[in-house]
């Protein structure tokens, strides 16, 4: 009898596992939210390729394409040792998607964290395309940069 019940809670506790599993937002966040994860991983490495894998051909944010991003990587690589993305929350219309974090930088000399997409961006702007969410940017001409920041 016991063992009956063991098997029922267990196919419970899998239905509802599950159930995040087949809601197509909630796949989506976590795709987003492994692709940031691995973005952070490879700034750690200094991999700056891995980073840009994740970027789509068409890049476009606040006037910057993507050799400006590659560049702009490497900066914040020279200046900086670690980054932490701690993923607020996303927001998912459709194919696009907008990742609010906390970038958390730091060196052996500054930490330094940025609310995004409020200070640059960055990584917050995402297109789903053929299968893959891919970093697309706010695609927007405009180089107007907001400069909220929460430092350390």
């Amino acid at each position: 009898m016991h063992v009956i019940k063991i098997l029922f809670m267990i196919l419970i506790c899998a239905s509802i596992a599950s159930c995040d599993l087949d809601d197509p937002e909630s796949l989506a966040q976590k795709e987003i939210r492994d692709i940031l994860y691995e973005i952070s991983l490879d700034f750690n490495l200094g991999d700056v390729v891995g980073i840009m894998d994740h970027v789509h051909q068409n890049y476009l944010h606040q006037g910057e394409i993507t050799w400006q991003l590659n560049n702009e990587i490497l900066d914040r690589m020279g200046r900086f040792q670690l980054l932490e993305i701690e993923v607020l929350y996303i927001e998912i219309n459709g194919s696009y998607a907008v990742a609010h974090t906390i970038d958390h930088y730091s060196s052996s000399i500054e930490n330094v964290s940025y609310e995004e997409p409020e200070y640059s961006g960055y990584f917050s702007y995402f297109y789903r395309e053929n299968g893959s969410w891919l970093i697309y940017g706010n695609q927007s001409w405009s180089p107007e940069r907001k400069s909220r920041v929460a430092s350390q």
